[in-house]
This record gives structure tokens, sequence and C-alpha cells, in this order.
């Protein structure tokens, strides 16, 4: 089923220019999920910014299991993005300096860890299935935070504005997206972080401006994408050896502020509120669908957020912010095939395995 929103697209951009660059933080890139048994079962987590709640669903039945859980602020926090793990989700709450731990078997928020003040707490990623590193963009570090304890630890200065991370080679790589007054003064970097020590061990420096989503590939290649500056359609694709500590490519088309990547079906997908997805073949370095023929789920162009399940299903954020939203999965000829209904202004998408009640 088709239909376009015209009245909440148009609040829904007006969202989006506020919170562009904390959206980039969503991803939470996080070490590979236990393969499914006969004890798990495939969940999807959707963050719901304005309402600040999580929609958490059964990939196989949707429609037949789905749960809300409030998140315990009380509306003064802005949540953007979030990440899985161990059967939990951590949910940095942006303006509020601190991030909510949810346990996403019994759907409850079970802990609140304090973060320093000002830390615009956005990005977040698991190191462990205790541990977590949270970005401080606000501040210019990341913060060590046990998810068990609910305490956050050390602090660590990483750059001028990280929003999220990517796990590649054995490095954990921290995406700094280099902004003032969230606008870019210089070219993005990944400042690379012993996972265990959390020293910082190196960083590559990016051609592209204003990085914000990054996915390691089963080569070993990470991808980047660089939003760039708004207005200035200047997004692009930069690749990494994350061994050698080098950007060896940088790849422009990818349109006015793309803000999500991930890959699905060997190919790279780039979403953005201005257009759509687009895909990249990272094999032969070209557009499978470009900005001259962007996928447009549900018939529009504009989209939220992306996500992908254990199948390879592709899942498209639909970006309404003035009611209840929904969530498309896209078939491989980029179809919808179903929707699930999800809550006010999704702004990211986790799946994780979790044990079946």
């Amino acid at each position: 089923m088709r239909r376009t929103h015209f009245s909440a697209l148009s609040t829904a951009w007006t969202v989006a220019v506020a919170v562009f660059f904390l959206l980039a933080g969503c991803d939470g890139s996080s070490p590979t999920e236990p393969p499914p048994s006969e004890d798990l079962r495939e969940v999807g987590v959707v963050l719901n910014s304005v309402e600040e709640t999580l929609t958490i669903f059964d990939v196989d039945a949707p429609h037949d299991d789905r749960r809300t859980v409030e998140l315990q602020l009380g509306g003064d926090g802005s949540p953007v993005g979030l990440s899985t793990r161990a059967g939990l989700a951590l949910v940095p709450m942006g303006v509020f300096p601190a991030a909510q731990v949810v346990d996403l078997e019994t759907a409850q928020v079970v802990r609140t860890i304090t973060l320093p003040e000002g830390s615009g707490a956005t990005g977040s990623t698991f190191l462990t299935d205790s541990t977590a590193l949270v970005a401080n963009p606000g501040l210019g570090t990341v913060s060590h935070v046990n998810v068990w304890q609910g305490t956050a630890e050390d602090e660590v200065a990483v750059g001028l504005y990280p929003q999220g991370f990517v796990h590649a080679g054995g490095t954990v790589f921290v995406i700094d997206a280099q902004l003032e007054n969230f606008a870019p003064v210089g070219p993005g970097r990944l400042v690379a972080l012993d996972p265990g020590t959390l020293e910082v061990i190196g960083e590559v420096v990016l051609s592209g401006e204003n990085p914000g989503s990054a996915v390691a590939a089963d080569d070993g290649r990470v991808f980047v994408l660089n939003g760039g500056r708004w207005g200035a359609d200047n997004g692009s694709l930069s690749v990494v050896d994350p061994v050698q500590l080098e950007e060896t490519g940088h790849h422009m088309g990818f349109g006015d502020l793309p803000g999500r990547l991930t890959l699905a079906g060997g190919l790279l997908h780039a979403s953005s509120w201005s257009f759509g997805v687009i895909a990249w073949d990272p094999d032969s370095g070209s557009f499978h669908r470009g900005l001259d023929n962007p996928i447009q789920p549900g018939g529009v162009a504009s989209t939220a957020g992306l996500g992908v399940d254990s199948e390879g299903r592709l899942y498209t954020v639909f970006p309404d912010c003035e009611g209840p939203s929904r969530v498309l999965r896209m078939d491989e000829a980029y179809e919808v095939d179903e929707e699930i209904p999800v809550g006010i202004c999704p702004a990211g998408i986790s799946f994780i395995m979790v044990a079946d009640p």
C-alpha cells in the first residue's frame, strides 16, 4: 500500500534540520550477534525520538508481537539512536546527559546511566556484553559505561564532534564529524581506539565532511558516509583500510545530507530525508540506484533510517513526525512487502536475537 503525508513530511523535514547531525549516531555498530537457536528469536527495535519510546517487534510476526517501552525522562531528552547487544538496548538521551538501558526481553527500562554535564550524548556501541561507549559530541569525548552496573567510568578525548562508531579489524573507530555549531570546520576523521585499553592508536583523515555513519564489510574494508554541508549536495563515501589506517577511496554523488549507511544484498544503501535511498555497488565502485533513480519507500522520496535483519532484508524508517509512523520492509525489487506500526518520529532501528519467552 502506498500513501504520502505531505504535511507530515514538512514537519519531518523541519525536525531533520534540527537533529540531522545527531542522527548519524543511531546506527550503533556492534560486534556480530550470536546465531539463532531454538531458544532465541529475532526482534527489531525502533527508537521513536519525539515520544521517547522504543517499539519492539518480532521480525517473523511483527503485527502479533509488538511492544512499546516508555523511556523514563519525562520528555527532557532528545534521543536519536540506540545500540543493542545481549538482550539489552542502550539509548543515549541527547541534550539530557544520560543513557538508558532497556531489557528487551521484559520490555522495561532497567537502569539510567548519568553522563557528564553537557555531553549531548548521541551515538553508542557495545564493547562487551556489559560495557559500551557513548559519544559526547558536546565535549569531544566518549564515555566508557557499564550497562549492568549503570555507571559511567572513563572519558576519552577523541576529537571535536564524535557522533558514531564502527568496529573493524579488532579496533573500534570513533566517527568524528568535526562540527562547530552543527557546521563542518574541516574534513571528518575516524579515531582508532584499542577496545581493551581505550587508548587512541591512530586516526584516518577523510576527504569528505561531516561523516556520521559507517559499516565494515566482510572483505575488511570500512565504508564511511559523509553527510557534507546543508544545501551543498556534497554527500560522499569514503573507503578506509582499518589496518593501514588510511583512506583508499573517495566517491561523490551521495546527495544532500545522507545520514544512514547499511549493507544489504551485497550493496551499500544510503538514506536521506531529502531523496529516500540510493544503492552503491562496492565491488564495481558504481551506483546500482543513484540520485537519478532513487528508491522511494512507500512512494515517498524521504527516509529517516535503515536497518537489515539476519535474513538480509532491508527495512526503511518512514519519516512521520506528526503522528504514529511505520517501518517499511522491502523486497529484492525495493517494493514494500510489510508495514510495521511504530511511534512518532522514528529515528533509528536495530536488530537483535533475544531469548524466547
